[in-house]
């Protein structure tokens, strides 16, 4: 594969002698994951039910690193089917999965997301994925849904949805009541959204198609919302190499701006004391910290707020990049950086912004 001088004169800036570290994860196979789907699915996880699936006989030592991780996430929910009452459990769909030749692991920091390896990569295409038992969907992606505190009565807004990991996952926290707003910009990614959330069973949610710097229109306040936003995906290289190709600097400070004008929307169609979360699948600062910096000078009434994650490894925030320095570094140090080799995932970034 061929780096780009800009890129590398970039990210060596960026990274100093961790950007050799960084080419290593950007070029290793990423994890294939998936997210059990509680909507159609018995939530039956625990360490006991579990441990026959995760751990073979020689995995004695693995026992209580297991039991431990499984005691800091699996009370947290307890999600319930509806409007579905199918006869199926978690324990059986990873069953199966197993007996299709996937060796189950835990992701440790979220009670309903499993690592499947092997040398099958086709996870969506199982009987058990087209009748909506999980969703194949990238680890730290699920982490953004978990910063929004959901209740099953929100009005929630997913402004930039499809193809609808993150939209599907909200529904399931919300146990398919409330509403979800699930908006995307072009019929395309529409129509992958639409054919996702009637697999998953979803029927709490409204799809639009708009602009999301235009969803004012909509002359609606929300309890919730997700800007997932649109990224230059620097944090998923491992799953995409054509990023390396298409990467360039004028891309980056198009996307930062395209990005402050929808948190800026986004945060101004909150109620008082909603939440929105911001995330990104891109290590960029500029897509990132100096985006959340770039609210909190124009909005005195936004306040970053802690994300308490069991287990998940995360990274110090970037303050300083090139001629930028954040205003507001202590506050955003509340916010969550994810290199790829922190857990194994996508290199990602989220932050917890209320409205006071």
């Amino acid at each position: 594969m061929i780096i780009k001088k800009s890129f590398e004169e970039h990210f060596r800036e960026l990274l100093g002698d961790r950007y050799e570290l960084f080419l290593e994860w950007s070029f290793k196979l990423l994890k294939k994951s998936i997210r059990i789907n509680t909507i159609k699915v018995k939530d039956n996880i625990n360490f006991e039910n579990l441990k026959e699936i995760l751990l073979s006989k020689q995995d004695h030592l693995k026992e209580k690193e297991l039991k431990e991780i499984s005691e800091k996430i699996d009370n947290l929910y307890n999600l319930k089917q509806n409007p579905f009452n199918l006869n199926i459990n978690a324990k059986e769909v990873l069953s199966r999965l197993k007996e299709y030749g996937w060796e189950i692991e835990r992701i440790p920091f979220y009670k309903y997301g499993f690592w499947l390896k092997g040398e099958r990569r086709d996870v969506g295409n199982t009987v058990e994925f087209q009748l909506g038992y999980y969703y194949p969907q990238e680890a730290a992606s699920m982490i953004p849904p978990l910063a929004l505190n959901l209740k099953k009565d929100d009005l929630v807004l997913d402004m930039a949805a499809a193809p609808g990991s993150k939209t599907t996952q909200i529904a399931m926290h919300m146990e398919n009541e409330g509403l979800i707003i699930a908006n995307d910009i072009s019929i395309d990614r529409i129509k992958a959204l639409s054919e996702n959330l009637q697999k998953m069973g979803v029927i709490n949610t409204i799809i639009t198609m708009m602009d999301g710097r235009k969803l004012y229109k909509l002359n609606l306040k929300f309890d919730k919302i997700l800007l997932d936003a649109p990224c230059s995906g620097t944090g998923a290289i491992r799953k995409s190499y054509k990023t390396l190709k298409i990467w360039n600097e004028d891309t980056i400070n198009r996307l930062a701006n395209l990005q402050r004008q929808l948190i800026l929307t986004g945060f101004d169609l909150l109620k008082d004391n909603g939440i929105l979360v911001y995330s990104t699948c891109s290590v960029e600062p500029l897509e990132n910290e100096f985006v959340i910096d770039y609210l909190l000078s124009k909005r005195e009434n936004a306040k970053v707020e802690k994300i308490e994650i069991p287990n998940l490894k995360r990274s110090e925030i970037i303050s300083e990049y090139n001629r930028y320095k954040l205003e507001h570094e202590e506050e955003i140090k509340n916010t969550i950086r994810l290199w790829p080799w922190d857990n194994d995932t996508e290199g990602f970034y989220i932050a917890k912004i209320r409205k006071i």
